[in-house]
């Protein structure tokens, strides 16, 4: 009843808002304001909507239900966790997550993968948050669509036939996609990836962190290349440019875009359409629809349209950490770059390749670090400093990891040379894993914050917009200054 009460104040205040916004005609900043706050409004509405479809009653005491393993499932210490879907019970066709308690002796929990049924047997608990924690947890699985969460004893489940028919049309394809996904994982084994070295193939090229242990996460984070780990839009932009190469001509230009798009949009679903991938993908969309019209391809509306788009389909993924974090760095990164970028002499860069593209890598890996460290010290409590360093090589490396994975899967049909890949591969990720972990191990590397409260970040990020100001003041007179001198 409260969330209905709630949901017709939002709708109201909206219909005052945007009526005021079409009488205004004749006085643009007004009537601008008034846009903004019907949007606001909007999302306030829609997101009180959300809030009520993932509201669900959930059973007391012990319940028995079936399930089908959703996600690749991940081992911490004596338990296993992953995502399912819900076949039979009182939440049929939600989600869950599920937390399992190993059992050491027979190990039926090595025998479950993504599309296995199960039943069953625990209480079920809404999602809820950390003690002595900044992040919202229980609005992080709601926004993923989970309803609950339950701890289950070993003897209280059992493998069974999965009930497909029970899910609908886009469940059962994000299974079907999940199983692709696990089989190119299993190709990584097969030809020599393991350990650490797959974990961060894994992870950087299938969006799979399952493997990952916690040392490798804490090192990638300590050293300031935790978001190279988690797919987001220089993954899907390397591959985009890869592909591009492949299909370029300007005679079917359309046809090329078309098969790129599709090439995108079918990746994006198998490693699981992540908020972060969804934003880049529907970005690179427009990059490349705005690009057959000739018109300037990237801009804030672009990424503005990516998160509307975003918004709309899943209102609750605006408090998602890698939504606000993949956000924040492309907006400063498309507002500030140009300006900050022409701190240094354009006809220098111009005669020096290598130098013009560290800048460039520099000053974005720069805009990028201003962009996300308010949200980076209020969720994580530290604030990597050595990130400009890192960024150097972790990016050069990434790329070179993407591109000998889909090197990889494209010269299958030559075992041998397949196999030559995979080789070159593992040694890339192991180079890796070793310099970051030798980056975080120095004293310097991190700097430990307090808690922070949200007025301080809101407080932070004016600060963060006043510096990239003036780096950009100063850019714009410094290229003032090389034109007067010429």
């Amino acid at each position: 009843m409260a969330t209905m009460v709630g949901m017709t104040v939002w709708a109201a205040a909206f219909g005052v808002a945007f009526t005021a916004a079409l009488l205004l005609g004749g006085r643009p900043k007004a009537q601008t304001a008034a846009i903004l706050l019907s949007v606001l409004l909007l999302g306030c509405a829609m997101s009180t909507l959300a809030e009520r479809r993932q509201s669900v009653s959930l059973p007391q005491g012990e319940t028995a239900f079936e399930a089908i393993v959703a996600d690749e499932p991940v081992e911490r210490g004596r338990t296993l966790r992953f995502d399912a879907i819900a076949c039979s019970g009182p939440l049929k066709g939600h989600w869950v997550r599920l937390t399992l308690l190993k059992d050491t002796v027979e190990r039926r929990y090595a025998t479950l993968g993504v599309g296995d049924g199960m039943l069953v047997r625990s209480r079920l608990v809404p999602p809820a948050n950390y003690r002595e924690s900044n992040f919202d947890y229980a609005t992080y699985l709601q926004s993923r669509g989970i309803v609950a969460t339950a701890f289950v004893y070993y003897r209280n489940w059992r493998k069974a036939a999965p009930r497909l028919s029970a899910l609908t049309v886009v469940q059962r394809a994000r299974i079907s996609a999940m199983r692709l996904r696990h089989w190119l994982l299993g190709r990584y084994r097969s030809l020599g990836l393991e350990g650490q070295d797959f974990a961060v193939v894994a992870a950087m090229t299938l969006g799979d962190k399952s493997a990952l242990s916690g040392s490798m996460r804490e090192a990638y984070s300590l050293a300031g290349a935790s978001h190279i780990l988690a797919l987001s839009g220089m993954h899907l932009g390397v591959i985009y440019l890869l592909l591009s190469m492949l299909l370029s001509g300007r005679r079917r230009r359309l046809l090329g875009e078309s098969l790129l798009l599709m090439a995108i949009w079918s990746y994006v679903f198998i490693v699981g359409m992540p908020s972060s991938v969804v934003r880049s993908a529907l970005m690179i969309s427009v990059y490349g629809l705005v690009g057959l019209t000739g018109r300037s391809r990237m801009s804030v509306n672009a990424l503005a349209f990516a998160a509307v788009v975003l918004l709309v389909a899943n209102p609750l993924a605006l408090f998602e950490i890698g939504f606000q974090l993949s956000f924040a760095a492309v907006a400063f990164i498309l507002v500030f770059q140009s300006s900050v970028g022409s701190i240094a002499s354009v006809r220098f860069l111009q005669r020096h390749r290598l130098l013009r593209w560290a800048w460039q890598l520099s000053v974005m890996s720069l805009l990028a670090q201003i962009g996300t460290a308010p949200l980076v010290a209020f969720y994580f409590g530290r604030l990597p400093v050595c990130s400009l360093l890192t960024g150097l090589v972790v990016i050069p490396a990434a790329t070179a990891i993407i591109y000998l994975a889909v090197s990889l899967f494209a010269v299958g049909f030559v075992p041998v040379l397949q196999q030559a890949v995979a080789t070159v591969l593992a040694f890339v990720a192991t180079w890796l894993n070793a310099f970051l972990l030798a980056m975080a191990s120095q004293p310097w590397a991190s700097v430990g914050l307090p808690r922070l409260s949200p007025l301080q970040v809101v407080l932070l990020y004016v600060v963060a917009v006043c510096v990239c100001r003036l780096l950009a003041i100063c850019g714009r007179r410094m290229e003032s200054a090389r034109e007067w001198g010429a």
